[in-house]
């Protein structure tokens, strides 16, 4: 019994010690990125706002969305050495249906997410939301979504791919 709590131990601290190195490179890059560039797509819904921030080795992508009253959500990428360490969400992204909304459906979910790849099969993800109705403050959705625990899942090469993917549409969209 106790050869399987020392194990676990080592596991528990293994991954501590490179969440941890990894969130101090991000702090780090928040820190001392300069921006580099922006700009702006504007269309009848909306608009996105793409800020690219250089620091040394590092690189931090922000996009902005603001459509309409459904959506208003800030995507932050940070790219080291071309390997993206993370990706943090926060905002209101809105829900789609196949069919029309009902009046007691949400219309929108309130997101916090935070994805962190140590390589490219190994991350986690730490993400809480809220959903959102016509009737609600969304001050309040935010504390209350603020008292919420993560909630926590381990990534694979897959989800990487698919937060490559992501990045890559992004910064390609502008070239």
């Amino acid at each position: 019994m106790n050869k399987i709590l020392i194990i676990i131990f080592v596991i528990f601290a293994l991954q501590t010690d490179w969440l941890n190195e990894t969130k101090k490179s991000i702090s780090e890059t928040e820190e001392s990125a300069v921006l580099i560039d922006s700009y702006v797509v504007e269309n009848k819904k909306g608009k996105s706002t793409t800020t690219e921030y250089k620091a040394r080795e590092s690189k931090k992508i922000k996009v902005e969305f603001t459509h309409t009253e459904l959506m208003d959500i800030e995507l932050n990428f940070y790219e080291k050495n071309g390997f993206i360490l993370g990706e943090i969400i926060s905002g209101k992204d809105a829900l789609l249906y196949k069919r029309k909304r009902l009046e007691n459906e949400p219309y929108a979910t309130l997101v916090e997410s935070r994805t962190y790849f140590k390589t490219e099969t190994k991350g986690i993800n730490f993400i809480r939301k809220m959903n959102i109705y016509e009737t609600d403050e969304i001050d309040n959705v935010r504390k209350k979504l603020n008292k919420l625990e993560f909630e926590t899942k381990n990534l694979n090469g897959e989800d990487y791919i698919r937060l490559k993917e992501k990045f890559d549409r992004i910064t390609k969209s502008k070239k």
